[in-house]
């Protein structure tokens, strides 16, 4: 023991307690990793056959992947678990660097307009939700980080698109829910999409206006240099 220090009944308590917590801080990553593991053997991986493959009870699994999901590690496929974004190298970057880019612009765009916003990407073949903003009356749909985009809507043709224009729906999918989806390209081939949504047949100027110029300042922000980009206040 070091000269001048005593190892009081009070220091050992919190030694005790502090290792307690290292150790279970790492008993839930190795959880995690363990839960990554079986998404990337199985995927599309069931909760139910990973709980059983992982030997971890079904609800701590659970618990772990919506916690994953949150940080783009796995996506929802339907009911089945895939590796998210974040995990699938170059398309990962591209990801993180939408999202971070995009963060304050979707949601100035909510709070201008009064829309439900998406953020969604294409990456490698997979498009999927990056970020959904209800509208200030609620819609009564939602998109999950992760969830795929589902076919035939304005921001699955976007997500395709071949010019950047203005994708609509005026109804189409949701009788009453209109929809402008705005395309924005980016590298290696991927593509990301900025949609609104609101009741209505069709979408007003305002709102059309108001998602062509926010995908235009995305664009502008995203071909910055990375180190170039403005701090968030």
């Amino acid at each position: 023991m070091l000269a001048g220090i005593r190892d009081t009944p009070g220091r050992q308590d919190e030694s005790a307690r502090h290792a307690g917590r290292m150790e279970a801080g790492r008993g839930v990553l190795e959880a995690a990793f363990a839960v990554l593991d079986q998404v990337r053997e199985q995927e599309p991986a069931r909760l139910l056959d990973l709980a059983a493959a992982t030997g971890i009870p079904r609800p701590t699994v659970h618990r772990l992947l919506g916690q994953l999901l949150a940080v783009g590690a796995v996506r929802r496929d339907g009911t089945k678990y895939r590796l998210g974004a974040s995990l699938l190298g170059a398309g990962g970057q591209i990801e993180r660097r939408v999202r971070a880019v995009a963060a304050r612009p979707v949601a100035e765009l909510a709070a201008h307009t009064g829309a439900g916003v998406t953020l969604s990407i294409n990456v490698g073949g997979r498009s999927i939700f990056l970020q959904m903003i209800d509208a200030h009356e609620p819609l009564g749909v939602t998109a999950e980080p992760g969830e795929p985009v589902p076919e035939g809507t304005a921001g699955a043709d976007a997500l395709r698109a071949v010019e950047p224009r203005p994708y609509i729906d005026a109804g189409q999918v949701t009788k009453g829910l209109t929809c402008v989806a705005v395309p924005i390209p980016l590298p290696s081939k991927a593509t990301a999409v900025i949609t609104t949504m609101a009741h209505g047949a069709q979408p007003s100027p305002k709102l059309l206006n108001a998602t062509c110029a926010t995908a235009a300042r995305v664009a502008d922000r995203l071909a910055l240099p990375e180190q170039s980009l403005p701090v968030p206040q």
